[in-house]
């Protein structure tokens, strides 16, 4: 039975790995890293390592997606007000 549930992880992981390269939305491709760094998690426990389990949940499936996720609104702000200060130039020409 414990071979069961290591295989599901895996193709769990594996799923969420081509989900993450795959998504053309970002902030879809990052919510499924957080699912892929909390299956990771799930995967460490069932091999009994829970310690490294701890530090994967606490990096992979919460840290990094979270300064992912401000780094894109980040870069997302500046595009967007380039973009309308470009528009405002155009037509003052």
């Amino acid at each position: 039975m414990f071979w069961v549930l290591n295989y599901a992880c895996l193709l769990l992981i594996l799923g969420s790995a081509v989900l993450v390269v795959r998504l053309r939305n970002l902030t879809g491709a990052v919510m499924a890293l957080s699912a892929l760094g909390t299956v990771l998690a799930l995967q460490f426990v069932v091999l009994g390592a829970p310690d490294v389990a701890h530090a994967q949940v606490a990096v992979g499936a919460i840290a990094l997606p979270v300064l992912y996720l401000v780094a894109i609104g980040k870069a997302r702000t500046v595009v967007e007000s380039r973009e309308v200060g470009e528009e405002e130039g155009r037509r003052d020409s």
